[in-house]
């Protein structure tokens, strides 16, 4: 689960966003928070991050990049943060992944490309995607 959805202030900001139903989910599963940002050395806060030229799928693609507030390209940063998920993911062997909307990383059906709000994939969900294990969002009703 992503660790801001778990109340862990490790959102770019230094805040969380807990998800709404997390004292339900963690009576009923184990929960393990990664932020792939922070795995791929990003510290807190940190200054927003967009796409430019496509969203996660094309990160992964050398097609698009993720850059920052100031311009500063950390497309390397993202890509390792997805991979070191992929570590976490492989040792855990989880059953479902919840990750947070709208993130760089996170975003299961929506992004920020240019400033403005899209369809899209963040880095970490389109390398995890190609697992089979399902993603969700907080915004998504849970399956159990």
């Amino acid at each position: 689960m992503s660790a801001c959805l778990t109340g862990l202030r490790t959102r770019y900001d230094g805040s969380s966003r807990p998800h709404p139903l997390l004292d339900y989910i963690s009576k009923n599963c184990i929960v393990v928070q990664v932020c792939p940002e922070t795995l791929g050395g990003m510290g807190i806060p940190r200054p927003a991050s967009r796409f430019m030229g496509g969203d996660g799928t094309a990160v992964l693609r050398g097609n698009a990049r993720v850059e920052d507030a100031f311009g500063k390209d950390r497309t390397p940063e993202f890509v390792r943060g997805a991979e070191e998920t992929l570590a976490m993911l492989r040792l855990v062997g989880p059953e479902l992944i919840i990750f947070k909307e709208g993130s760089p990383s996170c975003g299961v059906r929506r992004i920020d490309l240019a400033g403005a709000k899209t369809a899209g994939v963040g880095v970490a969900t389109a390398l995890l995607s190609t697992t089979g294990i399902p993603i969700i969002t907080e915004e998504d009703e849970l399956p159990f």
